[in-house]
């Protein structure tokens, strides 16, 4: 027989401690012999188990609650059975290890002993995940949770001075990771292509490998490289935004997917994104340089969107050529060129952008200042 387990630890802190320990010692629950008031409530799934009492798993029936002022928690399975069980135990029936719908168990307490809250220590698998509602509204007076891996949940006093049960939800199904967003954008500025996605929920989420295809891998045989990786948040309920910068990139097509990995190696993929990217310049563009002041190097960037023949030339404060940088036929794109100024004096300088289409439809010119602190 191959068992499933859960365990939810629960503790009960109550303000008259005092008063609990000096009663005598009959008035102590069985469960909590050394007078602590702490004990243990197991959940879990068992494909052996039944909704009744099932002795073979350790589920026993239990006694009347006892006086004030001791205190006891339990699981009735009266609303289920129709007859009067309870246990510390309780294991139901399911398609293990995981189910597709939850596991309601029915928690029961001794209405309004001091007014305290009940303090619910959880350890819980990756796996599972559980809620505390209500068993009149289910959630309108009470809607705790959902809670993951381990912590402390806390059912309030105002709940526990009006109510003796709520339901215990146990959920087994795994809760993947829930991708609510995936975009793509051209970064026309940075030569680059922006991704961002976000996320509702996650679980036992390792994080995400960016994989891409170019060009002439997108129709042939689609083999696809993986680009970077993002770590994940691990296991959330709350909304989680992501961002990759694939800087990688130049004119072309492009598809992107995400693979979302778990912690355990499991994986999934995110539907696919393509980009066209095209950095053809639209315009003829001269830049300022930079750095500017400089010393002794700067760099001139112009950009250019069609064939042209460029003349680039370095004046100075006089208004004379004393250096020609570019004077050629160069294809559509942007380009970088160097003048280094070492053998110059300090001062103001101005170079000139002139340009020609090869067909002789267009033209630009241009000048811009530059300074040159030694």
């Amino acid at each position: 027989m191959k068992t499933f387990k859960l365990f939810v630890m629960l503790s009960f802190t109550l303000l008259l401690v005092a008063d609990i320990l000096s009663q005598p010692m009959v008035d102590i629950p069985l469960y909590a012999p050394d007078g602590t008031y702490i004990i243990t409530l197991a959940v879990g799934l068992d494909p052996s188990a039944t909704t009744g009492i099932d002795p073979q798993l350790g589920e026993s029936d239990l006694p009347p609650f006892p006086p004030p002022p001791t205190f006891e928690i339990r699981f009735d399975l009266t609303w289920f059975t129709g007859e009067q069980l309870s246990s510390y135990k309780d294991y139901r029936y399911a398609v293990s290890p995981f189910v597709p719908d939850p596991i309601v168990h029915m928690l029961w307490w001794q209405l309004g002993i001091y007014g305290n809250p009940i303090e619910i220590q959880y350890e819980l698998p990756y796996y599972a995940w559980m809620a505390l509602k209500d068993h009149i509204t289910n959630g309108e007076l009470l809607n705790l949770g959902p809670f993951y891996g381990s912590g402390t949940a806390s059912i309030p006093e105002t709940y526990t001075n009006m109510l003796d049960r709520c339901y215990l939800i146990m959920h087994y199904d795994w809760l993947p990771v829930e991708l609510t967003s995936f975009t793509a954008s051209v970064l026309q500025n940075e030569k680059a292509v922006q991704l961002n996605w976000t996320t509702a929920t996650e679980t036992n989420n390792s994080g995400f490998e960016i994989e891409r295809l170019q060009d002439s891998k997108i129709e042939r045989l689609k083999n696809w490289e993986t680009i970077g990786f993002v770590p994940g948040f691990g296991t959330t309920t709350e909304p989680k935004s992501y961002s990759f910068i694939d800087e990688n990139v130049t004119t072309g097509i492009y598809k992107y997917r995400l693979k979302q990995i778990d912690f355990d190696g499991s994986f999934e993929y995110s539907n696919e994104l393509e980009v066209a990217v095209d950095f053809t310049p639209q315009e003829f563009v001269l830049y300022q340089n930079y750095p500017n002041p400089f010393n002794p190097s700067t760099t001139i960037k112009y950009s250019l969107p069609v064939e042209s023949n460029v003349r680039i030339n370095i004046y100075n404060s006089l208004g004379e050529v004393i250096e020609e940088l570019v004077s050629e036929m160069q294809n559509y794109g942007t380009y970088e060129i160097i003048w280094n100024a070492q053998n110059y004096s300090s001062g103001i300088y101005y170079y000139s952008f002139e340009v020609n289409s090869a067909d002789g439809s267009q033209s630009h010119r241009e000048m811009k200042k530059i300074v040159f602190l030694k």
